[in-house]
């Protein structure tokens, strides 16, 4: 009979449900011995004698019982082990280290505190120490002090050993490791943690995008490439700075695989602005550069959709890719998103590009067959070996922003007519051709006029204000907005809107004029900011750091100060100090680079000079304008007469 240390009729249900290994992954000269091994556990499971068995097996009687444990004992999983437990090598290493490994285990059921005291100690836990990727000496070290606060004499173990159970320590923590997944993402660095924690778990439910324009993704790149920004200094001459790295912002379909739209920015970290600017770019038909670099060049049908297909205009998408950065957070651009191009989002995990992994492969593919090729490239990495002396590099070959951004269209346009892999080794044009033309999955194609209008309107704000003035005080009607006052002819001609809230729409990359709205949607008229703020182009971001610099220097409200040109003046200085200074100079110095007849008045021949006005003119009398609004007298006396 068998041995009476199992129940049979437990183990015969258990048996039914025990997994069994794969044929194919076990060796041919095990498998005839696996196949012993499981004859003699069922014989022994349907009551066959124990020397039967090994008469018909030839295996030992006294080894049948541990065949059965190894059964029915759970594996590194936690699961019962069934038949694949027969694979388990006994080794004569293991044999060695088991009573080491004993007295290890049997000083944890004694002193229960320690299992907590050497995680916690090796996972980083604030309770027991605040040193990051605490190392086995240290840990052992620490091992040994909490022995004998815990009164472990000197003759008992780890005490009595050699290493006093260093060897053993270190087997009990890669055991730890291996057996709790979330201890150990704690003592890994940020990227491989990040990458752990948002891949490998749960069910994908999303399926893969057949259509062309059905669904795009949107993210960022930092180039690996340094540029130039040349200073004037005081004296005449020209120094050349090394500005901070630019940011790509692509928009690539997951269909085609093809770049619809890109943006560059110099910030140093892009925004808002900077991915409307990418949306913009992949809707309104691309124009191609005049290229000042003479040795590149663009394929021969221009290599974007719209230069490759004309007919495809003004193309919109279903749904947008999104991750959870705070550029993409802002309740403005989810609402110009959803409502202005009626399309979905979809926001994904920050700093998981594993969710979006195909536009971070375009960005790889950039890199590495573009810029990494040039001797100005910082290399994806500071130990990369690409990475040799960019700054000198940039310096010498004066390479500068636009260059860039003229390298980087040709790259984008070979990319969209480069044969993809994941494509069945198409490229991305040929594959829109084929699904569009061939396949016939027509995209949406919207109204030139309506989209035009919207993709305008992609950047613009509105705000309140309240129209502020006294003329019996000398005070003409004006808004305030950021510091600055703003007014026009048409809304200081009259008091009728003085203490009422109105309607602002700005441009947050140009706020020197802002339109007037009344709060029923009338438009007023155009407002232009008071001094130097209204005759230089600017952002916000420029005006509030100008404004500041102004109240450190005691100069806020100066009734002739020019707070952009001191501004301007004091990143010069600080540009030979900072990187961050020099390209926020040049920023300023491209906003401001505005042609300035478009914040002056425009010549006009119909206007005629007052001296050679016709005398004979008949002017208005008293009875034609005693019934006139402010609006109606402001056209008689200043737009129909010039």
């Amino acid at each position: 009979m068998a041995n009476k240390k199992h129940n049979l009729s437990e183990l015969k249900k258990q048996r039914l449900s025990w997994p069994q290994p794969v044929p194919g992954s076990i060796e041919v000269s095990a498998y005839g011995t696996y196949l012993l091994k499981k004859q003699a556990v069922d014989m022994y499971i349907d009551g066959e004698k124990l020397s039967q068995i090994q008469k018909t097996t030839g295996i030992f009687a006294s080894r049948i019982g541990h065949l059965v444990d190894d059964c029915i004992e759970p594996d590194t999983s936690g699961k019962v082990a069934g038949y694949c437990g027969l694979l388990k090598e006994k080794s004569i290493t293991l044999k060695k280290n088991t009573k080491r490994g004993k007295d290890f285990s049997f000083l944890l059921e004694k002193y229960p505190s320690l299992h907590e005291f050497i995680a916690g100690n090796y996972f980083g836990d604030k309770k027991y120490t605040l040193e990051k990727n605490m190392n086995f000496k240290t840990l052992h070290l620490k091992f040994i002090n909490e022995c004998k606060r815990l009164g472990v004499m000197q003759h008992e173990y780890p005490f009595n050993t050699a290493n006093k159970a260093y060897a053993s320590l270190c087997s009990y923590v890669h055991n730890l490791e291996k057996q709790n997944t979330a201890l150990q993402i704690k003592r890994l660095d940020k990227d491989s943690s990040q990458k752990l924690s948002s891949t490998g778990l749960g069910t994908r439910y999303s399926s893969n995008p057949l259509y062309p324009f059905s669904v795009v993704q949107i993210d960022g790149h930092i180039i690996d490439m340094v540029y130039t920004i040349e200073i004037p200094n005081e004296d005449g001459t020209v120094s050349t700075l090394i500005a901070t790295r630019a940011w790509l912002i692509a928009v690539i379909d997951v269909a085609t695989r093809c770049i619809l739209g890109y943006s560059v920015s110099q910030e140093f970290n892009y925004n808002q602005y900077d991915i409307m600017d990418a949306i913009k770019d992949a809707i309104v038909p691309k124009e191609l550069k005049d290229l000042s670099i003479t040795e590149i060049s663009y394929p021969a049908n221009g290599g974007f959709y719209s230069t490759a297909f004309p007919n495809l205009r003004y193309v919109l998408f279903d749904s947008i890719m999104l991750d959870n950065a705070k550029s993409h957070l802002f309740s403005f651009t989810l609402e110009k998103l959803v409502d202005g191009l009626q399309c979905t989002v979809n926001y994904g995990s920050v700093a998981t590009p594993e969710t979006r992994g195909i536009i971070e492969r375009f960005f790889q593919t950039i890199e590495i067959h573009g810029f990494h090729k040039l001797p100005m490239t910082t290399g994806s990495s500071i130990s990369d070996l690409k990475r040799k002396d960019p700054e000198k590099s940039a310096i010498k070959y004066h390479v500068t922003y636009d260059q860039i951004t003229e390298l980087m269209d040709v790259l984008i346009a070979e990319y969209n007519n480069t044969p993809h892999s994941g494509i069945d080794n198409l490229s991305p044009i040929e594959c829109m051709f084929k699904k569009v033309y061939e396949a016939g999955m027509s995209p949406c194609i919207s109204d030139e006029e309506t989209v035009s209008e919207i993709i305008n309107s992609l950047n613009l704000r509105v705000a309140e204000r309240t129209v502020r003035g006294h003329v019996k005080k000398g005070k003409r009607p004006y808004v305030q907005f950021l510091g600055c006052e703003y007014r026009s002819r048409l809304l200081a001609a009259s008091e009728l809107y003085v203490g009422q809230k109105i309607s602002i729409v700005y441009d947050p990359r140009d706020i020197s004029t802002l339109k007037a709205y009344s709060m029923e949607g009338k438009y007023i008229d155009t407002l232009t900011a008071r001094g130097e703020f209204g005759t230089k182009s600017h952002s916000v971001k420029t005006r509030e750091n100008a404004l500041k610099l102004a109240r450190e220097r005691g100069r806020q409200g100066l009734e002739f100060d020019t707070p952009i040109e001191s501004y301007m003046e004091h990143l010069k200085k600080e540009s030979k100090k900072s990187r961050r200074a020099a390209t926020r100079s040049d920023i300023v110095r491209r906003e401001t680079e505005i042609v300035e007849t478009a914040h002056s008045r425009k010549k006009d021949d119909n206007i005629i000079p007052l001296t050679n006005r016709n005398k004979s003119e008949k002017l208005p009398s008293a009875d034609d304008i005693r019934n006139l609004s402010a609006e109606e007298l402001y056209q008689v006396l200043f737009e129909e007469r010039s």
